[in-house]
């Protein structure tokens, strides 16, 4: 959560950049044509490879080099979700209007202006050896998963390319950029569509702070409950990663661990990209100004598949671009231009590499030090002892008299950007003196108890809000409390559904009822009833709550005119349950439910029986556990759909200890025993065990066999 946010090189032959959809495609066809050297290399690299599964289906995947278990586990994640895998490079792509149909041309026609393909193309040619070898590696275990499993019908990519798994990594580049950015460009809200709300909760827990006196780390990514995927990797050559995927894209862990430290990450809200007002002399020639220049844009056209009912329709786009970035129209005749930050150099997927291998603090700061995941704080604990957090990303060094909230003048050359922050001139906080850190894509200068980095030192523009989040306060509060912590206390803190809102909300209440005279109390028996719940109740959302039901129906009532606010609120919480459940005497849980929908998106049918109870509140609320849920108009009923997506705790001793847990289950298949498998637990708010160890894993087989092996 995300983790985390969800952000013509002449060298390409211009046939890549320009014209049609069906030349890519030909052009695709004449290289999967030349490769039964690769088929080979599959077919070896699948008899090297040992895909070991446990209780839960978490695929553990044991070879000779990086890129036999890279081939390996995506073989594994294709089993369990190909065609989730598929959907996501299709969107990614720019090719999504062509399986969805027109709902989704604005989208593949803004990712077509931001040319991920040809960006991604290039950087596999430009990427070193070690990074090649990955993609390839993910290249194979697709197709051969697709060799070996003709019943799978893909919507539209029937033969996978190295590239494609550096177009998976853009999405980071997408995703971050924000709100205002796309509602000034003419494209508001055009990135919802893919990713929607992003957020996420990190602890790092020092030797200081911890019972054990080994460091520990919580990961927790606030993304669709969907879409994390979790795997482990052993190889040889020392790739031996553990942790989760997310969105259908990568080929490596975005948060986890290896023997001897592990990582988190956070959206935080560093301004990556900016808009530029280019000041054009002709529009139809492509003329601009720049300094004591005139420039010329580029221009090109693509070809757009559309599916429509009766088949589906080609069209052409024209495409156009300044030296700042593709061209967008604004407001009164405005030509802008997109900048983004390491867009075109990418650079993601070798970062998560040297991150997977570091083995103690200094190797990872060397390993984040480029700074190509471009929005993220970032994490650490170790077995070194030390805890460090970063607010990263590729943020670009700017001159400071310029407005860079709004449009800036793109024909003077003072607004271009001067090279980007170093690791070392960004926030940080190294193994605070409170021995512990934290972050809910807040602020970094709330990062623990004291000691925070100071705002002064760092120029304004740095940073686009300072937020403290409800669930940032409540991790300083649940953590700062505490003198040692163990790893079960992690593990039930991971969980926490107390409501910091509740207390103040209670106190106005009791207020008002203590004015409230005896007369108009006893006139009114079940809201007294309802009161002295309340006034009882612990204050956590927890399943089996009857004053969590209310009190999470009357916080979500704003608005009362009563000269006694919270007992209107009250009040019309009731009437508000009893219409829609019968009762208002019902259990959170009861309104609160962790039911997975099918491929198709519904949750009805012969998928009702996936259907659990279950804690947590909106993030806003400021529960840890994080429960954000789309409300079922006929129902009534609150179904989550994000939020405590996937749950991890690691503490980092002489042997690396972990446990996880997903609100579903690692297959996307509602005929599979893990499609729905870890629920119970997570409805329970329980961890399972997170093995890492090559002969714990072993132990706990459930089945181990070789790509493409069908029993």
């Amino acid at each position: 959560m995300l983790f985390g946010k969800f952000r013509l090189i002449l060298t390409v032959p211009l046939l890549l950049v320009l014209g049609s959809c069906a030349a890519l495609d030909a052009e695709i066809r004449s290289v999967s044509q030349s490769v039964p050297a690769k088929s080979a290399t599959a077919h070896i690299l699948a008899e090297d490879v040992t895909i070991i599964r446990d209780e839960f289906g978490v695929p553990h995947v044991f070879g000779p080099t990086d890129a036999s278990v890279i081939f390996g586990s995506t073989y594994a994640r294709a089993e369990d979700e190909f065609l989730y895998m598929e959907q996501a490079y299709i969107k990614l792509l720019g090719q999504a209007a062509a399986v969805s149909g027109p709902d989704w041309l604005a989208w593949d026609i803004f990712l077509r202006k931001l040319e991920i393909e040809k960006h991604s193309r290039q950087e596999y040619l430009d990427a070193p050896a070690k990074i090649k070898i990955l993609c390839d590696a993910f290249a194979a275990g697709m197709n051969y998963f697709l060799k070996t499993h003709p019943e799978i019908k893909p919507r539209l990519i029937t033969h996978f390319e190295p590239w494609h798994a550096l177009v998976g990594y853009r999405l980071f580049h997408v995703s971050g950029i924000d709100g205002e950015t796309q509602r000034q460009i003419g494209e508001p809200g055009i990135l919802s569509a893919f990713s929607g709300y992003l957020a996420s909760t990190m602890w790092a827990i020092g030797s200081s702070k911890s019972a054990s006196g080994h460091p520990m780390l919580f990961i927790n990514p606030h993304i669709p409950l969907e879409a994390p995927y979790e795997m482990s990797l052993h190889s040889e050559e020392g790739l031996n990663v553990s942790g989760q995927l997310a969105y259908g894209i990568g080929i490596l862990p975005i948060s986890g661990h290896n023997g001897d430290m592990g990582w988190s990450i956070t959206a935080d809200d560093p301004p990556i990209n900016d808009v530029y007002a280019e000041k054009f002399i002709d529009v139809a020639a492509g003329t601009y100004q720049y300094g004591d220049e005139l420039l010329t844009t580029i221009k090109w056209t693509e070809t757009i598949a559309v599916a429509t009912s009766d088949g589906g329709t080609q069209q052409e786009h024209d495409f156009e671009k300044s030296r700042h970035g593709p061209l967008f129209d604004g407001p009164n005749g405005q030509r802008l231009a997109l900048r983004v930050a390491k867009l075109s150099t990418g650079g993601v997927l070798e970062q998560f590499f040297d991150i997977s291998k570091a083995r103690n603090l200094k190797e990872f700061k060397h390993a984040i030090a480029p700074m190509d995941i471009t929005y993220n704080n970032f994490m650490y604990a170790g077995r070194d002892g030390h805890i460090f957090y970063v607010y990263g990303g590729a943020i670009p060094k700017r001159n400071a008299r310029f407005n860079w909230s709004e449009p800036v003048d793109g024909s003077n050359p003072e607004t271009d950007w001067q090279g980007f922050f170093s690791l070392t001139e960004l926030p940080q906080v190294e193994d605070p003196v409170s021995g512990f850190l934290q972050n809910s894509n807040s602020s970094p200068f709330v990062t623990t108890n004291g000691h925070n980095p100071s705002m002064d030192d760092y120029p304004s523009y740095m940073f686009r809000s300072e937020r403290d989040t409800a669930i940032a306060q409540r991790s300083r509060e649940l953590i700062g409390s505490e003198d040692k912590i163990s790893m079960a206390q992690l593990s039930q803190f991971a969980f926490d559904t107390y409501l910091p809102t509740a207390e103040g909300d209670i106190g106005t209440l009791n207020a008002e009822w203590d004015q409230f005279s005896i007369q108009k109390q006893s006139a009114e028996p079940e809201l007294q009833e309802a009161f002295n719940i309340l006034k009882d109740w612990n204050r956590r959302a927890d399943a089996d709550s009857i004053g969590a039901a209310v009190y999470v129906t009357m916080f979500h009532i704003r608005e009362d005119d009563s000269k006694n606010p919270m007992i209107g609120r009250l009040r019309k919480a009731l009437v508000l349950l009893t219409n829609n459940y019968g009762s208002w005497r019902i259990p959170y849980g009861h309104i609160n439910r962790l039911k997975r929908a099918t491929q198709d998106g519904k949750r009805t049918g012969s998928q009702a029986h996936f259907d659990l109870p279950s804690s947590g509140t909106p993030f806003y609320m400021g529960a840890i556990m994080t429960f954000n849920t789309a409300t079922d108009e006929a129902s009534k009923i609150s179904y989550g759909e994000h939020g405590h997506s996937f749950v991890s705790v690691v503490e980092f001793g002489p042997e690396v200890k972990a446990q996880s847990i997903m609100a579903y289950g690692q297959s996307r298949d509602p005929g599979s025993v893990h499609f729905f498998d870890q629920a119970l637990l997570y409805s329970k708010r329980k961890l399972k065990s997170a093995r890492f160890k090559p002969d714990n894993i072993r132990k706990a087989a459930t089945r181990s066999y070789r790509p493409g092996q069908t029993n």
